[in-house]
């Protein structure tokens, strides 16, 4: 009987190397809540979700997926910085993207990593105000929904919301649901969505329910489950 009980266990291994390591993902908001593991004096309200003080902070859950997107709001102006890092990255500093661990977009409107600035955002501020001139030399009537909600200068301003969006393949940059064209292909590691403060700045992490559509293909962080 116990020869039998060993014999089935060998088999069940034996079945299971065949199929392979099988995993799907699935939905968990227990565990999507930005219980962000912090360090430094960083300080974490509104369950998980808001982040103020100075230092960096972590979500709790990887990106694993093929495809991941959440957003970030700019609450409160200051020092801050956005996007990826893995359980390495220092998160003492008050600035992102300025280890070998960080991959960052930042107040100062560069994108870096290790120190280095990847991008530089340029701002459509001149080109703006060209297009607010008709060709007779008058200026344009501007909507309200323009002229109080719409930040079209390609900077983040307090307000306003960056969308994060990774593949594996790229990273990229969303300001207020339009892609800010520079995209990150140094990411390396496993890597979680990160935020740094400093200097007053309140940022919220945001999981579900975007301000924004994700792009094409990208949804939610999901937790990843094995099946045997």
């Amino acid at each position: 009987m116990l020869y039998r009980f060993f014999l089935f266990i060998l088999q069940m291994q034996v079945y299971r190397r065949s199929l392979g390591y099988r995993r799907h993902y699935e939905y968990n908001n227990s565990e999507l809540n930005a219980e962000l593991t912090k360090r430094h004096e960083v300080v974490v309200i509104k369950s998980g979700q808001r982040a103020c003080g100075s230092g960096g902070v972590i979500a709790n859950t990887a990106l694993l997926q093929s495809k991941s997107y959440f957003e970030v709001k700019l609450q409160q102006g200051g020092q801050w910085s956005v996007g990826l890092a893995t359980l390495q990255a220092d998160l003492n500093q008050s600035k992102g993207g300025f280890d070998k661990e960080s991959w960052c977009l930042t107040s100062d409107h560069v994108v870096y990593h290790n120190a280095k600035p990847l991008h530089k955002l340029e701002s459509k501020a001149t080109e703006e105000c060209d297009s607010k001139v008709d060709p007779a030399g008058f200026p344009k009537l501007e909507t309200a929904v323009n002229s109080l909600f719409v930040n079209d200068t390609g900077l983040p301003q307090e307000g306003d919301t960056i969308g994060v969006a990774y593949d594996h393949v790229e990273l990229n940059f969303y300001l207020n649901g339009v892609n800010l064209n520079v995209p990150v292909l140094s990411v390396r590691g496993t890597v979680f969505p990160c935020i740094f403060v400093d200097d007053g700045a309140i940022l919220d992490i945001v999981l579900n329910n975007f301000q924004f559509s994700p792009p094409p293909g990208f949804e939610r962080i999901l937790i990843e489950q094995s099946l045997l």
